[in-house]
This record gives C-alpha cells, structure tokens and sequence, in this order.
C-alpha cells in the first residue's frame, strides 16, 4: 500500500521530531484521511529497525481496526494484551493493548517497548494513560488524533512536547481526499437556555429532555430532506436514539439503533443502503469507519468543537 504525499510527509516528520530529540510527539490528521495506515507504515518502520512498539487504544474497535490495518498494509502480526489475551512470551515485536488493561500494572511488568503509539490521543491527559505512558519512561511515542483539543481545556501538552505533523480538513477537502461539507438547517427553534453545563459541555440529560418533544418534526423533515442518503444520527441519550428511531420508521424509514450495550441492529444498518438511518448515543462519534455514510444529523447539541468535528467525520469519507 503506498502512502499519499501528506501521509508520507506526516511520517517523516515524526521520525524526524524522535532524531531531534523529541521524545512525545503528536500527528493530527482528519477523520478519513488515513491515520491507521500512517502510524502501522511507522510501526512496520520501527519493527524493521529493530523496535518493539505497542499501540494503546481504549476501544476493542480501535484495537481491531488497527491489527487489520497492520496486516493489511505491511503484513505484520500482532499479540495482544486485552482481557484474558496476553502477549507476554509471544515472540511479536507488535503488541495492542487495550488502556483498560494495560493500566494494571501487573500487565505491564512483563514487557519492553522501544515505541509506544496513542490512538485517539486527546484522551492521553487522563491517569491511566499516564501511568502506562511513565512505565517506559525511554520509549518514543506518537500520539495520533483528528482533534488535538479537549472539551475540558485541559492541554495536551501536558503528554506531548510537540505537533510532529498537521493535515488540515479543509485541505483535504481540496486535495480530494474527503468529500466536500454541506449544512442542511431545520428551521425548529430548540430553546436550550436552561439546560447547565458540565466539563465544559451542555448537560447531556437535559439535552435529551429539550430536544424530546421535537423528534417527531425532526424525523419528518430528515425524511424530506435526506431520505435518500445514508444517515448517522448522534442523540444523547439511548432511549432519546430509541425514541428516534421509532419516528424515522414511522415516517417510512428504515432506521436502526446502537449502544455500547446493544448493537444487535447495527450489521442490518451496514448492509442496508440509502435510505436507512443508524441512531446511536455517542457511541460511533470515534473509531467508527462506513463510508457509505453521506449525510450526519447531529442531534445532540454541543459548545465542544472536537466532539462536534468528530461527528461531522462520521460522514467525510469518500464513496462513489
């Protein structure tokens, strides 16, 4: 698989920030255009060095997304340390671990890692990342995300001493590498005045209680507008995504639901064409690719620019 000029520049800088010194450093690309790929060419890199890299994800998603993109683009295997898998006296120079695991300490003795790679790095300023980060305190690490700031302002430089490489949206956008944004309005006027904020963010329970009675008129217009493409609909909460999904049908659409609890109905919504629309509770706002998707219905309204960004990404991927 050969690598698209910024990703190949997006690579070098990042080897290029470790021979300078650098010892954590941050690459930002856009949701689409490929981060998977550039980090498991870099992976490939170290390995063929003689480097043994861990990549620290903290979704099964992600961590499986991953090991595909491996094997796909470089032919590597990996261990992996999740659960009950261990990859402790396993002869792979690869190893994905889960942060769910990988935060135990007992999990980590056992190994030694030259690089360690940070998916969805925006969340590597919390405890259990930076524990598992300070245990080879001499690894090189990269940070990989689409969006290099939090809701909370917290900074990520608090990890990261650098921005090895950045690939802006609309960039891609122009280079033809994602598909080109267009806003569709619904003229309903939500009143969320009274909904408080918390971290930073508007309360996602009283989201869900002030945009509840608009659902119905909110299906009906989606039909008119969008019931030719494929949707994704983020709401706030699983039953504001259930109720959701009650009123698409019943405008005469073919609508699922997913949850992190739930996703029984989600290979029915793959396999479906235009026309079908998938309501989830944040759930698929990250490490989520079907890039059938042509049309995002934010419905749950937010003052986060990453959370919104990570949304609208659901749907930027090019499709014929």
């Amino acid at each position: 698989m050969e690598l698209r000029t910024y990703q190949q520049q997006a690579m070098q800088a990042v080897l290029d920030a470790w021979e300078q010194g650098t010892r954590r450093t941050l690459l930002v690309l856009p949701t689409g255009t490929g981060k998977t790929v550039v980090f498991a060419k870099l992976v490939a890199h170290i390995v063929g060095a003689g480097g043994r890299a861990l990549i620290l994800a903290h979704r099964g998603e992600l961590l499986q997304q991953a090991a595909d993109k491996l094997a796909a683009s470089t032919g590597l295997k990996c261990g992996v340390e999740q659960a009950e898998q261990t990859a402790v006296n396993t002869w792979f120079n690869v190893v994905l671990g889960s942060v769910q695991t990988m935060q135990r300490q007992a999990r980590r003795v056992d190994h030694d890692f030259t690089h360690i790679i940070v998916d969805e790095a925006h969340h590597a300023v919390s405890p259990s990342y930076r524990a598992i980060l300070d245990e080879w305190p001499d690894a090189r690490v990269l940070g990989v995300t689409a969006t290099a700031d939090r809701g909370d302002k917290r900074s990520l430089g608090e990890v990261f001493e650098s921005v090895a490489f950045e690939y802006l949206l609309p960039q891609a956008v122009r280079e033809g590498y994602l598909c080109r944004i267009l806003a569709q309005t619904i003229p309903l006027r939500i009143d969320l005045n009274g909904v408080r904020q918390s971290d930073g963010d508007l309360d996602f329970k009283q989201v869900a209680h002030a945009i509840d009675p608009y659902l119905e008129r909110i299906a009906a217009s989606v039909r008119e507008v969008a019931g030719a493409r494929k949707s994704v609909a983020f709401l706030p909460l699983c039953v504001t995504a259930q109720k959701f999904r009650e009123h698409l049908r019943a405008v005469g659409l073919r609508a699922y639901y997913a949850s992190g609890d739930d996703r029984s109905e989600l290979p029915a919504y793959i396999a479906d064409g235009p026309g079908a629309v998938l309501c989830n509770a944040m759930l698929l706002n990250e490490g989520w690719d079907h890039p059938q998707v042509d049309c995002v219905i934010p419905l749950r309204p937010t003052k986060i620019r990453s959370l919104y960004a990570q949304m609208v990404g659901r749907g930027t991927r090019l499709y014929p």
